[in-house]
């Protein structure tokens, strides 16, 4: 099931930066409403249900759970939704 989604087009893209232990995976995100948002990769290989994203130049880090994944021919989305402060994770 797909989420709602506003139009994606509306929102300027933010660079954004997955972590994943050791390696980095940068992405452009789109903000999909208060608690979300879309992000856009090359691939979303490997890239697990739950993770931490850090947003913008300030480098907020917010703890996200992907809802729902769309591998395509120039990349891919990725919607997830924010679960709060990266360190409630810890």
């Amino acid at each position: 099931m797909q989420p709602h989604r506003t139009d994606l087009r509306a929102s300027a893209p933010t660079t954004a930066k997955i972590l994943l232990g050791s390696e980095v995976v940068g992405c452009h995100m789109r903000e999909d409403g208060a608690a979300g948002a879309c992000l856009e990769l090359m691939s979303a290989a490997g890239i697990p249900e739950h993770f931490v994203l850090t947003v913008g130049a300030e480098g907020e880090d917010r703890l996200a759970r992907v809802t729902c994944r769309k591998q395509g021919e120039n990349g891919a989305r990725l919607w997830v939704q924010f679960l709060g402060p990266a360190s409630l994770a810890a």
